[in-house]
């Protein structure tokens, strides 16, 4: 059994809300946008630089090497500033789902089932 127009049209409608996409226009080619960054791959990273600075650190102490010691502190700085770049608004905003109304969705569906029922 295959849908009708009207049914395809609102699955179509349906997936770009679940996956956040925009509506294609028809006949404008879609723009390359700039590579987003990776969040996840700045958090693993920073995190992992912060750790090895930190273990410079506590060995450069131990040595009583005090330039060893700045390095692991610079180290140690720029992975907290990678792992800071999770806490950005542009991160938070791309983990969140869209801020649309669950209402109008829930009322979406409910008149859609109403229709089917009733044979509209």
């Amino acid at each position: 059994m295959s849908l009708s127009d009207k049914e395809r049209q609102v699955l179509e409608e349906l997936e770009r809300q679940l996956t956040g996409a925009k509506p294609k226009a028809k006949g404008k080619p879609e723009q390359a946008s700039s590579r987003p960054a990776n969040y996840a791959l700045l958090l693993v990273l920073g995190s992992l630089l912060a750790v090895f600075g930190l273990g410079i650190m506590i060995f450069s102490t131990s040595s009583h090497q005090i330039w060893l010691g700045v390095f692991a502190f610079l180290f140690m700085l720029v992975g907290l500033y990678l792992v800071s770049q999770n806490w950005s608004s542009k991160a938070i905003k791309n983990g969140q789902p869209s801020k649309k109304p669950k209402d109008s969705r829930e009322s979406l569906l409910q008149k859609l089932w109403d229709e089917r029922n009733n044979g509209k």
